[in-house]
């Protein structure tokens, strides 16, 4: 947990500064013609955004995908089953909301948990916004409601 070496990504690879080649580039490497600092910054912000918000709608596929074969599913969403997960360490990567800055600091410091913080507007942030801001996945298919 946090300790991942650094590697190119989707995300953070992307050429910078005015060129021809911004066009012709595929979807995976970005271009941006300012060389600021602070706008490069900005684009890469944007950019994992973008990736993280993908990651938790993958997650989403994964629950909708499961409850429609009729299983317990391994992902779920809602702030009262986070707790339960979380509760009764079930809980193994969370992709949750800035918003929700009291269950990222507790979920933080339990420690253990995968924590992937996403920012902007909850309406803009498609299939993720709609379920809440929040979507986790558990280390085994568990039934919460029975964890009480």
């Amino acid at each position: 947990l946090g300790n991942d070496p650094p590697s190119i990504t989707s995300y953070n690879t992307f050429l910078v500064g005015p060129s021809n080649l911004g066009p012709t580039l595929p979807p995976t490497i970005g271009h941006i013609v300012s060389t600021s600092t602070g706008d490069i910054y900005d684009y890469f912000l944007k950019r994992k955004s973008a990736h993280t918000v993908s990651e938790a709608e993958k997650l989403i596929a994964i629950m909708l995908s499961d409850i429609a074969k009729g299983q317990t599913a391994i992902v779920s969403t809602g702030k009262k089953e986070a707790a339960t997960a979380f509760k009764n360490s079930l809980l193994k990567k969370v992709f949750v909301h800035e918003s929700m800055g009291k269950f990222i600091n507790a979920v933080r410091a339990e420690g253990g948990v995968e924590v992937v913080v996403i920012t902007g507007l909850l309406e803009e942030l498609g299939q993720f916004g709609q379920y809440g801001g929040l979507v986790f996945e558990l280390f085994y298919r568990a039934d919460l409601s029975a964890f009480g």
